[in-house]
């Protein structure tokens, strides 16, 4: 090697190590003094990066916290987390549209709501350590298909995975949740909390479960579920965005949560008792009060409840009117 090449080549690597290794300069976020100002919080990234190495101290203090939409509608496709951060707040990274590729050290106890939602992530590792996922965390990254869970995870908030993952994994030993076929549960089978949206076809909720989950379905592309006895709760958002066409609610039943059953797709539903309380938008259009009775959405005329039985409509949507057969 002549003294050019190796010249050139010397100048390349340093190039190399500037744009890819190097930590962002303090000047690239806005940051605020937290924990007695004995710690640093980023707040906004305000460099041109795409490539982002998170630097573990600003002004001779830790960042121990990525800050509340510190980095949203960026467009970084990588980003490093040092290992002196403990905590992803929410909105974080939200809107990341290129984001593909995120580093999450050991030390991060805590990924708060909505955190990595509509991210381009392809893949992700949730460390073991790490003892909260705030509801929607991994929202709508379509491009997710697979997530592990670690067993030092003892909180999911709701949705946290909606409108990802065809596959879910989970660490063995967890002392909050197991996996039957890909469905996540809590210990006891009891509650139903994520089926995998990605998932087609059809599915039976068995018997030993009571409740079905916070967002539990949402987004889901299941066509087909069935509902069995033994449940009494359907919680909020349930199967918000589903692909439901139809669904019938056991005797069982005495609760649907709010948005529970809003879908474009759904045009017949099935009320085996008279008298289930439905919260606020639980459906669309009227049916809440075609089935319980009350004042019509106009507020026009008063409706006497058609109760137990199967309502129809043939134009599913926020506008839906139904009609029992």
């Amino acid at each position: 090697m002549n003294k050019k090449t190796a010249a050139w080549l010397a100048m390349a690597l340093t190039v190399g190590f500037t744009a890819c290794g190097q930590y962002n300069d303090a000047s690239d976020f806005r940051f605020r003094q937290i924990q007695n100002e004995k710690a640093v919080e980023i707040n906004e990234y305000t460099g041109s990066r795409q490539v982002v190495r998170i630097p573990r101290r600003i002004q001779k203090l830790p960042v121990t916290s990525i800050g509340r939409r510190a980095f949203r509608g960026t467009n970084i496709v990588s980003v490093t987390i040092p290992s002196s951060v403990t905590s992803i707040e929410e909105e974080a990274f939200e809107n990341c549209a290129s984001l593909i590729s995120v580093t999450i050290p050991n030390s991060i106890t805590t990924i708060g709501r909505r955190a990595f939602a509509a991210t381009g992530l392809t893949s992700i590792t949730i460390p073991n350590g790490v003892t909260s996922i705030g509801g929607g965390a991994f929202f709508g990254c379509a491009s997710l298909a697979s997530i592990t869970i670690p067993n030092s995870v003892t909180s999911i908030g709701g949705g946290a995975f909606a409108g990802s993952v065809t596959e879910i994994q989970l660490a063995s030993g967890n002392p909050m949740f197991s996996l039957v076929d890909g469905i996540l549960y809590d210990k006891m089978q009891h509650t139903l909390i994520m089926y995998p949206s990605g998932r087609t076809g059809s599915f039976t909720i068995p018997n030993s479960v009571t409740s079905i989950g916070n967002s539990a379905f949402e987004l889901s592309n299941l066509t087909s579920v069935t509902i069995p006895d033994s449940v009494t709760t359907i919680e909020d958002n349930a199967f918000y965005g589903s692909r439901l066409t139809s669904v019938t609610i056991p005797g069982s039943v005495t609760e649907i949560g709010g948005w529970a059953f809003l879908s474009d797709d759904l045009i017949s539903v099935t009320f085996t008792r008279g008298n289930t309380r439905i919260h606020l938008f639980s459906f669309h259009g009227d049916l809440e009060v075609k089935y319980l009775g009350g004042v019509d959405p106009y507020g026009i005329q008063h409706i006497r409840g058609g109760g137990a039985g199967t309502y129809t409509t043939a134009n599913p949507g926020s506008r839906a009117v139904w009609t029992k057969r």
